[in-house]
């Protein structure tokens, strides 16, 4: 099987009638270029890139296409500004503080144990009470014998 072989020295055959007639039909098509493409916009959260901006008055200002919404990331305190548009356009701010989660919150698992006694703690308050009821016992039976 032949391949056909491009010179770009040479010109091309010129083309018979039939294939006049077919490049007439077809609709012709622009010789090889690099088409143009204008960059497309895409929502930076959707890229994965993080929006900073310098404080509330810059986030206020930060401008959003209408039916969207962006997070934007205060550099100078721990702040996240949601920035959302509606479909007219009119944009809505709102502000999360970022706080810290310790391991000391109330959802955090706590240490196995803390809530109970130990068998020794326990024996020592049991005879405890065993000898405050023996004392009410005595004083109660004194109670009863003084009347």
């Amino acid at each position: 099987m032949a391949y056909p072989y491009f010179n770009p020295y040479y010109p091309q055959p010129m083309p018979d009638n039939l294939m006049q007639m077919r490049q007439m039909q077809q609709p012709q098509m622009p010789p090889m270029q690099q088409p143009m493409s204008q960059p497309v916009q895409q929502n930076p959260i959707a890229q994965g890139g993080v929006q900073w901006v310098s404080g509330e008055q810059e986030a206020r200002g930060y401008l959003i296409a209408p039916n969207s919404a962006v997070a934007l990331w205060d550099s100078t305190a721990p702040t996240v500004y949601l920035k959302q548009a509606d479909a007219s356009g009119k944009p809505t701010l709102k502000i999360y503080d970022l706080v810290e989660r310790t391991e000391t919150t109330p959802n955090a698992p706590q240490k196995p144990g803390v809530e109970f006694v130990t068998r020794e703690e326990f024996d020592r308050l049991a005879v405890l009470v065993g000898e405050i009821k023996g004392k009410k016992k005595r004083k109660v039976e004194e109670d009863e014998d003084d009347e």
